[in-house]
Protein backbone atom coordinates (compact mmCIF):
# COMPACT_ATOMS: atom_id res chain seq x y z
CA UNK A 1 0.00 0.00 0.00
CA UNK A 2 1.19 3.51 -0.63
CA UNK A 3 1.23 6.22 1.99
CA UNK A 4 -2.25 7.71 2.22
CA UNK A 5 -4.15 9.11 5.20
CA UNK A 6 -6.64 6.25 5.02
CA UNK A 7 -5.29 2.85 4.02
CA UNK A 8 -8.79 1.45 4.34
CA UNK A 9 -12.04 3.31 4.10
CA UNK A 10 -15.39 1.84 5.08
CA UNK A 11 -17.37 2.27 1.94
CA UNK A 12 -20.56 1.05 0.29
CA UNK A 13 -20.88 0.39 -3.41
CA UNK A 14 -23.73 -0.63 -5.66
CA UNK A 15 -22.94 -4.18 -4.48
CA UNK A 16 -23.34 -3.57 -0.72
CA UNK A 17 -21.26 -2.72 2.37
CA UNK A 18 -17.53 -3.18 2.19
CA UNK A 19 -14.10 -1.70 2.53
CA UNK A 20 -11.93 0.20 0.10
CA UNK A 21 -8.20 -0.58 0.12
CA UNK A 22 -5.51 1.48 -1.61
CA UNK A 23 -2.48 -0.09 -3.31
CA UNK A 24 0.28 1.27 -5.56
CA UNK A 25 -1.43 0.64 -8.90
CA UNK A 26 -5.08 0.14 -7.97
CA UNK A 27 -7.72 0.38 -5.31
CA UNK A 28 -9.82 -2.61 -4.34
CA UNK A 29 -13.32 -2.67 -2.93
CA UNK A 30 -14.10 -5.86 -0.97
CA UNK A 31 -17.59 -6.89 0.11
CA UNK A 32 -17.88 -7.20 3.89
CA UNK A 33 -17.54 -10.80 5.15
CA UNK A 34 -16.65 -11.99 1.66
CA UNK A 35 -13.75 -12.23 -0.76
CA UNK A 36 -15.76 -10.79 -3.65
CA UNK A 37 -15.38 -7.26 -4.90
CA UNK A 38 -13.68 -5.32 -7.67
CA UNK A 39 -10.42 -3.55 -8.49
CA UNK A 40 -10.09 -0.16 -10.12
CA UNK A 41 -6.70 0.48 -11.70
CA UNK A 42 -5.69 4.14 -11.47
CA UNK A 43 -4.37 4.13 -15.04
CA UNK A 44 -7.89 3.24 -16.25
CA UNK A 45 -9.63 6.14 -14.48
CA UNK A 46 -10.86 8.94 -16.71
CA UNK A 47 -12.61 11.14 -14.12
CA UNK A 48 -13.91 11.21 -10.56
CA UNK A 49 -16.97 13.21 -9.48
CA UNK A 50 -18.91 13.68 -6.28
CA UNK A 51 -22.65 13.56 -6.70
CA UNK A 52 -24.74 14.87 -3.80
CA UNK A 53 -27.87 12.80 -3.15
CA UNK A 54 -29.11 11.39 0.19
CA UNK A 55 -25.54 10.10 0.58
CA UNK A 56 -22.49 11.54 -1.08
CA UNK A 57 -21.60 9.40 -4.06
CA UNK A 58 -18.11 9.29 -5.54
CA UNK A 59 -18.53 8.18 -9.13
CA UNK A 60 -15.37 6.84 -10.75
CA UNK A 61 -15.53 6.93 -14.56
CA UNK A 62 -13.27 4.54 -16.45
CA UNK A 63 -11.70 4.96 -19.89
CA UNK A 64 -13.84 2.10 -21.25
CA UNK A 65 -17.07 4.03 -20.51
CA UNK A 66 -18.05 2.11 -17.36
CA UNK A 67 -18.29 3.60 -13.89
CA UNK A 68 -18.46 2.61 -10.23
CA UNK A 69 -20.42 4.38 -7.51
CA UNK A 70 -18.88 4.49 -4.04
CA UNK A 71 -21.00 5.77 -1.14
CA UNK A 72 -19.27 7.09 1.93
CA UNK A 73 -19.10 9.86 4.48
CA UNK A 74 -15.68 11.19 3.46
CA UNK A 75 -16.41 11.63 -0.25
CA UNK A 76 -14.12 14.65 -0.62
CA UNK A 77 -11.23 12.72 0.92
CA UNK A 78 -11.80 9.74 -1.35
CA UNK A 79 -11.97 11.92 -4.46
CA UNK A 80 -8.69 13.60 -3.48
CA UNK A 81 -6.98 10.26 -2.80
CA UNK A 82 -8.09 8.86 -6.15
CA UNK A 83 -6.88 11.94 -8.03
CA UNK A 84 -3.50 11.79 -6.25
CA UNK A 85 -3.14 8.09 -7.07
CA UNK A 86 -4.05 8.66 -10.73
CA UNK A 87 -1.56 11.53 -10.98
CA UNK A 88 1.17 9.44 -9.33
CA UNK A 89 0.61 6.53 -11.71
CA UNK A 90 0.59 8.89 -14.70
CA UNK A 91 3.76 10.69 -13.56
CA UNK A 92 2.14 13.99 -12.58
CA UNK A 93 3.15 15.86 -9.42
CA UNK A 94 1.23 18.97 -8.35
CA UNK A 95 -0.39 19.14 -11.81
CA UNK A 96 3.01 19.20 -13.49
CA UNK A 97 4.51 16.40 -15.49
CA UNK A 98 7.35 14.62 -13.78
CA UNK A 99 10.40 14.93 -16.00
CA UNK A 100 11.16 11.58 -17.53
CA UNK A 101 14.58 10.25 -16.71
CA UNK A 102 16.92 10.83 -19.60
CA UNK A 103 18.32 7.65 -21.06
CA UNK A 104 21.87 7.15 -19.90
CA UNK A 105 24.32 7.81 -22.65
CA UNK A 106 26.78 4.99 -22.75
CA UNK A 107 29.10 6.76 -25.18
CA UNK A 108 30.67 10.17 -24.94
CA UNK A 109 29.19 13.16 -26.73
CA UNK A 110 29.68 13.73 -30.45
CA UNK A 111 32.34 16.44 -30.05
CA UNK A 112 34.52 14.14 -27.97
CA UNK A 113 34.02 11.35 -30.49
CA UNK A 114 35.08 13.65 -33.33
CA UNK A 115 38.16 14.78 -31.42
CA UNK A 116 39.23 11.19 -30.82
CA UNK A 117 38.52 10.34 -34.45
CA UNK A 118 40.67 13.27 -35.64
CA UNK A 119 43.56 12.11 -33.44
CA UNK A 120 43.29 8.59 -34.87
CA UNK A 121 43.32 10.04 -38.40
CA UNK A 122 46.30 12.31 -37.63
CA UNK A 123 48.23 9.40 -36.15
CA UNK A 124 47.62 7.34 -39.26
CA UNK A 125 45.45 4.73 -37.52
CA UNK A 126 42.64 5.69 -39.92
CA UNK A 127 43.02 6.48 -43.60
CA UNK A 128 41.08 9.31 -45.26
CA UNK A 129 38.20 7.03 -46.35
CA UNK A 130 37.80 5.42 -42.91
CA UNK A 131 37.95 8.83 -41.26
CA UNK A 132 35.27 10.25 -43.61
CA UNK A 133 32.93 7.27 -43.01
CA UNK A 134 33.31 7.39 -39.23
CA UNK A 135 32.79 11.17 -39.19
CA UNK A 136 29.67 10.82 -41.33
CA UNK A 137 28.31 8.18 -38.95
CA UNK A 138 28.81 10.44 -35.91
CA UNK A 139 27.29 13.49 -37.57
CA UNK A 140 24.39 11.51 -38.99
Amino acid sequence: MFDVPYEKMVCDSDLGDGGLYFYNEYMEWVLRNSNSGFKIYYKDIQDVKIIYTRKKVVTVYMNNGSHRNLYLYKADTLKKLIHEAVDRVNGVVDNQEVPQEQPKEENVDDLTKLERLAKLHESGALNDEEFAQAKKKILG
